[in-house]
């Protein structure tokens, strides 16, 4: 007898339930009349059929039917491979939905803090920074000085923020590896440099807004509104 092996799965491949699954499957595809030679003492044999239907619903009753007035006494189980697939293309979607909704409202909200913050110290510093201005900072020297608190704020967050990230995704790494996921843990290198540059794009534009609203105040009106 020649065997031919080959490193591809036939598309019948029957699913299992998660208690049965095991991490490796050596499949054998023969004829009928040599499964005895593959066959050892106490191996269980799964057995079954693959059918090809334009309206798998109605296939999948009538099979049903035809099952049951039968009036098969063993064990079967009848799957319907497109609402099976329908089925977690849906549960796909609405995770989906959920997790960018979920995510949009957490950056809006972030966001909106760091803008708000961030205006407010600079409204806060309004004497100090006309005071700046009045001794003869330049413009130039001016807008040096807050690009550098810009790196700073933004430095700050993100020495805090990326060690916890990053201890956060391992942690859910170790979650789905405990509940049977077989995967391998990849470092987000990707999310976590979005990140760093939507961090400092936020920081950089609010305070460019609020650096815009000081420059254009008289400084005599500051420092006398300030000092009242």
């Amino acid at each position: 007898m020649v065997l031919a092996f080959v490193d591809t799965i036939p598309l019948d491949t029957f699913p299992k339930p998660p208690s049965e699954v095991t991490p490796y499957v050596f499949l054998a595809v023969a004829p009928y009349e040599v499964k005895a030679d593959f066959v050892s003492p106490g191996t269980r044999t799964d057995l079954g059929l693959t059918f090809r239907s334009e309206n798998p619903s109605q296939s999948t009753a009538e099979m049903e039917a035809m099952i049951r007035g039968a009036g098969t006494a063993c064990g079967y189980t009848l799957y319907n491979m497109q609402k099976i697939l329908e089925q977690n293309r849906n549960t796909t979607f609405v995770v989906d939905v959920f997790t960018y909704v979920f995510v949009a409202m957490i950056s809006l909200i972030a966001v909106a803090n760091v803008f708000n913050t961030i205006s407010t110290n600079i409204r806060l510093r309004r004497r100090e920074l006309a005071m700046l201005r009045s001794i003869g900072m330049s413009d130039r020297d001016f807008r040096k000085m807050m690009s550098f608190e810009c790196i700073l704020y933004g430095a700050r967050t993100l020495f805090l923020g990326l060690p916890m990230a990053g201890i956060l995704s391992w942690l859910i790494y170790r979650w789905m590896v405990w509940g049977g996921a077989e995967i391998d843990f990849m470092f987000p290198w990707d999310s976590m440099g979005i990140s760093v540059l939507g961090v400092f794009l936020v920081v950089f534009v609010t305070m460019l807004y609020a650096v815009n609203r000081i420059r254009k105040e008289n400084i005599i009106d500051a420092l006398r509104d300030d000092m009242t």
